[in-house]
């Protein structure tokens, strides 16, 4: 029987770059993620795609099907991605000497109305049973949050994890509601066998049902951001 909470996938290596722009004179949203946001294609897994893992294509990420309901609120929206899942995995290996600061510069200086956070996946399985750590993940997601949104002014709406993560999750929360910012739920997403796909990553199924929590919470800012922009 297969692990449904078992990542495989490695962390360093999974984009060629950080940071990712697409510039365009609308609405600016940032996208803060791992694999499941975006995965640089490695032949040696067998993983072709240029998305958010384990997508069927571009189409079908989290990502793509966000920006789709973007756009009818706003048809030109510049979006961004940082990838963070080497941050995520340097918790033990130098995580103390890690800054956000290091690769995603560009995505602070995108300078984005809206950003997404939904990583930690990526951060070693003993950081939950350490009971000393070096520096809580809360710390480091709460230095990431700030640094991606440099003059504060952003809305930022944070995931719970695709794989079950009652600690990383209560630290992320945690962080959510010291910044006043909006929390995501995802319900039984991670724990159900048709929502993951390929590599343990979310189906297509799973990365609609991700959109579709990730909106429910979204919309009412994008419809306000967006009405706000054109005047």
């Amino acid at each position: 029987m297969t692990d449904l909470q078992k990542n495989d996938v490695p962390a360093v290596g999974q984009v060629r770059q950080s940071v990712f722009i697409h510039e365009n004179s609308g609405l600016r949203i940032l996208f803060a993620g791992n694999s499941i946001t975006k995965h640089s294609p490695r032949p040696a897994m067998g993983w072709l795609n240029d998305c958010g893992m384990a997508a069927s294509d571009e189409a079908h990420d989290y990502v793509h099907l966000l920006l789709d309901r973007i756009r009818r609120y706003d048809p030109n929206p510049a979006w961004a991605i940082a990838q963070v899942g080497s941050y995520e995995a340097n918790l033990w290996n130098g995580w103390n000497g890690a800054k956000p600061s290091d690769a995603h510069a560009d995505a602070a200086a995108f300078g984005a109305d809206i950003i997404v956070m939904f990583f930690g996946a990526n951060v070693p399985k003993d950081y939950e049973t350490t009971e000393t750590p070096p520096r809580r993940f809360a710390d480091a997601y709460a230095d990431m949050r700030r640094y991606l949104d440099p003059a504060g002014s952003a809305v930022v709406f944070h995931g719970e994890g695709f794989y079950v993560r009652p600690v990383l999750d209560a630290e992320k929360f945690a962080v959510a509601e010291q910044f006043g910012d909006t929390w995501v739920p995802l319900g039984d997403i991670g724990t159900r066998a048709d929502t993951h796909g390929r590599f343990n990553h979310p189906s297509d199924l799973g990365m609609q049902l991700i959109a579709d929590a990730f909106w429910a919470k979204m919309e009412p800012q994008v419809a306000k951001i967006a009405e706000k922009r054109a005047k």
